[in-house]
């Protein structure tokens, strides 16, 4: 029974809850005072009908459609209801095509035309099958400062290796490249005359050949033997700063298309190859250059970068967008102590990724034929939708039985696969400017050039507003000839107001007692306009306020935009409009304030099957809230961490670890490591620091080895390049293990020795200065006593006399002389 009692509880407890959604929705419905207002307020439909049109009663001109599908012409003629809704027309679909030699398809449908009612969503289904055989477009991007010319020899020997790994994976393969130093300016360069064509001495003994910005050494090719030639002849040159002029480069080659010679119908990989940081917006200053990047292409006829003084570097957004734009996938190879820097970088420009650039280079192949793999065999879906259009991705990617999540990436593609995506697209404003209602967003996967064009038009008005409608009558005679006609309301000119724009702003006269009825809101108060304005005409004409971002609004000045519950100081914790006391949030935010993500995809952990907050929690407000399971509190950003756990994760991977950094443990057969799979990356100290950008999600182990030695490494989950919704473990290891030093057994006995004599020597030395310093003290005393003594002459201060006198106490004088 009790059970039962819940049940019904919870029952009646849902049905209160849709009751008042109902009623906040039909309130908001109810405030809206014209048309736009209303067809801008999502689930609300107008009535445009003049006044005989419409229905008498409390029921006002802009209501839900639930109300309206209830009242039918009860409420307002059919023909007169204004409720725009969502449409969508497929203007180009033609099907997936992946067949060798043939022009691909790889995205479906191509075109759509969208209108998008404000806050209501619309979802298109995206397909999309990887091309077989796609063309490659691979450009070295190489640092040629003078502490690089010990990887160029070996990177020209790299142009046929490349060629044929590449070959593997595609038929259709070409290979430029270009170079970089830095800006010839001060203080990046040398400027002196007697230093500007010898800024440094190379390995050889010859001087470095004069610098530049960036050339373009040889533009996107199929003769591999020219790449090796060209490789070979590029001379090496010197700056004067540590940070080189390479985000200066990357723009020059993602923008100069035609110079390159990137071809649209391809994939575009940029191999970035530098040992140095870089220098960023900003930087140019140091040099007077103040001039912004303008991200279009300067190259000269020689290839050369010709705006290298006459602007600045660009800034990292700058480059991400557009390497967005021109489907540029980065690959940075860079030695070990440059990783941290270029791993943040790889963060900020989406379709990059790191490798380790080893001393002679030949890790180059496997990186390029690695990081390709994981493009073709995975998809990322992007777009260029600007603010006011909000969109989410929701796939099974190749689980076709599996849950539909929200996510943009599935991996483990192969060639014919279909995945499919869900896009969910959401207007969530309509901007003052017309113009900017009309907009053209285009969704894509990254890294290739094919793309779905939506026209998308955000329905902000209606078509009774505008001029040449019939519902849109100038001097109307139902507004007294004093106004416009607009949708059944009269849109009074200046000087006029009223609900039939019937009174005029210069006259002063006190209100008939029916008119201000008119003013509010039931018979049950005696207040006008809610006590925050006038009533004029029969209309009230609310307060204005200092700030005038802050407003009263609404048929009886009832409602404003600025009482709503803050966060973080903010009205809505400025996630979400005020209207009416309660936060109308933005998409993708609930809760009061508007500081509730509604989302699970960051409470998930990467991969096909991950569950939400790994089983262990609940994500509320998109932040996963931990469990004690099993008397096991976990912890983490998607609980997937257990501190009070022995080992963590340490037990698992601590064999693997050893066997790739020190080639010992129980799984150095042959010193092979066959059954290791994980990449195990070297560093020279592993340590606690807190303030390292990635100590919150890095878990650092000692593990026991060999010979009573220790060793210590750093685990960590991330995203592997472009690889996708693929788990993967970054694994560092420190460079050398902690062996205890033996025990030097004689050492140790002549070190007790020789320390129980020094002290036993510095005792006695303490006991002798203390001891003296007491004497001293106790001498000094004596000689200040003698010294301050007076003697009188007459008397032997030692003498004392022999008799002694004594007075009889009982004694009188006075007794004595009465007796005589």
């Amino acid at each position: 029974m009790e059970s039962c009692g819940l049940i019904l509880f919870a029952i009646l407890q849902s049905c209160l809850l849709v009751l008042a959604q109902q009623k906040d929705q039909e309130s908001f419905c109810a405030l809206r005072q014209n048309c736009k207002s209303c067809i801008q307020t999502p689930q609300c439909v107008w009535c445009s009908a003049s006044g005989s049109g419409l229905s008498r009663g409390p029921i006002g001109r802009c209501v839900t459609r639930e109300k309206f599908e209830k009242e039918k012409d009860l409420w307002c003629s059919n023909e007169m209801v204004i409720q725009e809704a969502s449409t969508m027309n497929v203007l180009d679909s033609k099907p997936l095509m992946n067949a060798k030699g043939r022009e691909p398809v790889q995205i479906q449908p191509q075109r759509i035309r969208l209108r998008l009612r404000l806050g209501e969503e619309s979802r298109i289904e995206v397909k999309y099958s990887q091309a077989e055989d796609y063309p490659v477009d691979l450009y070295y991007l190489m640092d040629l400062s003078a502490s690089m010319e010990k990887y160029k020899d070996q990177l020209s020997e790299l142009g046929f290796r490349l060629a044929e790994a590449m070959s593997k994976l595609t038929s259709n393969f070409r290979l430029g490249f270009g170079s970089f130093v830095d800006k010839v300016v001060l203080p990046m360069t040398y400027r002196s005359k007697d230093r500007v064509t010898h800024q440094c001495i190379l390995s050889s003994g010859k001087p470095c050949a004069p610098p530049y910005g960036y050339k373009n050494q040889m533009p996107l090719t199929e003769n591999v033997a020219l790449f090796k030639q060209r490789v070979k002849d590029a001379p090496v040159s010197g700056n004067l700063d540590a940070p080189e002029g390479g985000l200066d480069a990357m723009m020059q080659a993602m923008v100069c298309a035609k110079e390159i010679g990137w071809r649209e119908k391809a994939r575009h990989l940029l191999v970035f190859s530098t040992d140095a940081g870089f220098h960023i917006a900003g930087d140019g200053r140091l040099a007077g250059i103040i001039e912004p990047n303008d991200g279009l292409c300067h190259l000269d006829t020689e290839g050369f970068y010709n705006y290298s003084l006459l602007q600045d570097y660009p800034s990292i957004s700058q480059v991400n967008r557009k390497a967005r734009e021109n489907n540029v996938n980065v690959i940075f190879a860079v030695p070990n102590y440059e990783n941290e820097t270029y791993q943040l970088l790889s963060q900020r420009i989406s379709g990059s990724a790191i490798g380790l650039l080893e001393k002679d280079s030949k890790n180059v192949v496997a990186l390029v034929s690695g990081e390709y793999e994981k493009l073709v065999n995975s998809v990322t879906m992007t777009d260029n939708a600007p603010r006011l259009i909000d969109i989410k991705y929701y796939s099974k990617c190749l689980n076709a039985y599996g849950e539909l999540k929200e996510r943009k990436e599935c991996g483990g593609l192969r060639v014919e696969d279909v995945v499919k995506f869900e896009v969910a697209l959401k207007a969530t404003e309509c901007p003052d400017n017309s113009k900017e209602w009309t907009q053209i967003v285009q969704i894509k996967p990254e890294g290739i050039s094919e793309s779905l064009v939506i026209e998308v038009e955000v329905i902000c008005d209606c078509p009774c507003a505008r001029p040449g409608h019939p519902g849109y009558i100038p001097d109307a005679e139902e507004c007294k000839g004093n106004g416009t006609m607009i949708c059944g309301v009269c849109s009074c000119s200046e000087g006029f107001y009223g609900k039939q724009c019937e009174c005029k702003v210069s006259d002063v006269k006190e209100e008939k007692s029916s008119v201000i009825e008119d003013c509010k809101p039931s018979n049950e108060t005696d207040e006008i306009c809610s006590g925050r304005g006038t009533c004029k005409c029969g209309v009230c004409d609310c307060v204005k306020r200092v700030n005038p971002q802050e407003m009263f609004y609404g048929k009886y000045c009832e409602c404003d935009n600025f009482s709503c519950k803050r966060s973080g100081g903010l009205v809505c914790g400025g996630r979400g409009k005020c209207e009416c006391g309660t936060c109308n949030c933005l998409p993708s935010w609930g809760g009061e304030t508007c500081d509730c993500k509604e989302t699970n995809s960051t409470c998930t952990l990467p991969g096909e099957d991950a569950e939400i907050c790994s089983g262990r929690g609940d994500c509320i407000c998109g932040t996963c809230h931990c469990h004690e399971k099993d008397k096991i509190r976990y912890s983490g950003q998607y609980c997937e961490e257990c501190p009070t756990c022995p080992g963590k994760r340490c037990e698992e991977l601590k064999d693997c670890v050893e066997c790739k950094a020190y080639k010992s443990g129980p799984l150095a057969i042959n010193r092979e490591c066959d059954s290791c799979l994980h990449q195990v990356d070297i560093t020279d100290k592993i340590e606690d620091d807190p303030t390292a950008v990635d100590y919150a999600n890095a878990h650092i182990c000692r593990a026991p080895a060999e010979g009573g030695c220790t060793f210590a490494f750093k685990y960590e989950h991330y995203r592997g390049g472009t690889g996708g919704d693929i788990k993967i473990f970054k694994i560092t290891a420190q460079k050398k293990k902690d062996c205890p030093v033996p025990v030097n057994v004689l050492g140790v006995a002549v070190g007790v020795i020789i320390g129980t004599v020094i002290l036993g020597f510095l005792i006695l030395l303490v006991w002798k200065i203390l001891t003296t310093i007491h004497d001293r003290r106790e001498y000094a005393k004596f000689e200040r006593q003698r010294a301050l003594a007076k003697w009188d002459r007459g008397d032997n201060p030692l003498y004392k006399q022999a008799t002694s006198t004594f007075k009889n106490p009982t004694f009188s004088e006075y007794s004595k002389m009465d007796n005589n």
